[in-house]
């Protein structure tokens, strides 16, 4: 009793059981005790915070989940239900326009503001780590406010980029697979990032486009499109009966079981809109689902085709009949149309 009292006494450690302590009692050894119950509590300290800040990433991560699924889940304004309410679907076909756009602009804001914030918090995690070790803060701190505020004015294009994607995320201006015009390039989104956008062009060029530096868009590819057929015909067409053949393909074409979920509001026939020497234009125009504007517009301008042709409005061989208002030293064209 004596000697494990003489032997407690003489422990170099602090009192109370901890890393030295249980060291000096396994080698009995003083110096190998307080040095490695030094490593053995920096030890426990970093693992630690590394764990709270896996678990704080984790429990973050879920509540940005929660929150962007509750707001992105949110239909869109009255005017886009109004014109849900007027397909022959209804909801399902609302949910089919808007839905999987919500799914997409969730997963997207979700996944930046988890990155961000695994950064932050991170961020805080290796300040405590070098803490635990006993390094001073202050100094890097100070050079690290002094190196971000050179960073920031020698890049300040960089930052707006950033700032530019952040709110084109939270706005929902685009996404990917929609259809823009950004001013100088107009294409599909293929790729989307806080700094660049990626479009497809028509003919397969890819334009890269710095956020910053997007001033507008425009979108082809939300809620509703119109789309516009203009039908060039010869002046002496009888656009009387020109309304009428294509009044009745519009409406064959709003009836149609292929066709009928796509289309938002009844076709309408807007007359002649372009007057001239050689030709008269006349439009129709139809609103239907963004996402099937072209090939709606297509299949419009092929039935109005066929059935000028069938009505012998425009000519099956030249696509329509053109009747020259200019002639040469007075000669008049043929019976056929043909110039002299």
């Amino acid at each position: 009793m004596e000697l494990l009292a003489a032997t407690e006494e003489a422990s170099p450690c602090d009192a109370g059981f901890n890393s030295c302590s249980l060291l000096y009692k396994l080698s009995g050894n003083g110096d190998f005790a307080v040095d490695g119950g030094v490593v053995l509590d920096k030890i426990g300290q970093v693992l630690i915070i590394l764990v709270a800040a896996f678990f704080l990433r984790w429990l973050v991560n879920r509540a940005i989940g929660r929150i962007i699924k509750q707001v992105t889940s949110i239909k869109g304004p009255q005017s886009i239900a109004e014109l849900a309410d007027k397909l022959g679907s209804g909801n399902s076909r609302r949910d089919e326009l808007l839905g999987d756009r919500g799914e997409k602009r969730a997963e997207t804001l979700t996944g930046v503001l988890q990155h961000v914030a695994g950064i932050v918090i991170f961020t805080i995690a290796f300040m405590l780590v070098l803490s635990a070790f006993d390094v001073n803060l202050a100094p890097i701190l100070a050079s690290a406010g002094i190196a971000g505020i050179a960073i920031g004015f020698g890049a300040q294009n960089l930052v707006q980029d950033y700032l530019a994607g952040i709110f084109i995320l939270i706005e929902d201006q685009y996404g990917v697979g929609d259809f823009v015009d950004v001013g100088d390039a107009s294409g599909e989104v293929v790729d989307m990032g806080l700094r660049v956008t990626t479009l497809r062009s028509l003919d397969g060029t890819l334009w890269y486009m710095r956020n910053g530096q997007i001033l507008r868009v425009g979108n082809s590819s939300q809620s509703w499109a119109y789309v516009v057929v203009d039908t060039p015909l010869p002046p002496s067409a009888d656009l009387d009966r020109v309304g009428e053949v294509i009044t009745a393909v519009a409406a064959a074409f709003a009836e149609d079981e292929a066709w009928r979920d796509h289309i938002l509001r009844e076709p309408e026939y807007l007359g002649p809109t372009e007057v001239t020497i050689d030709e008269v234009k006349v439009r129709l125009g139809v609103r239907t689902a963004s996402d099937q504007q072209w090939a709606a517009g297509r299949e419009l301008r092929r039935r109005v085709s066929e059935a000028l042709r069938e009505e012998g409005i425009i000519s099956s061989t030249s696509g329509r009949i053109y009747v020259p208002r200019t002639m040469a030293s007075g000669e008049a064209a043929g019976a056929d149309g043909a110039t002299a």
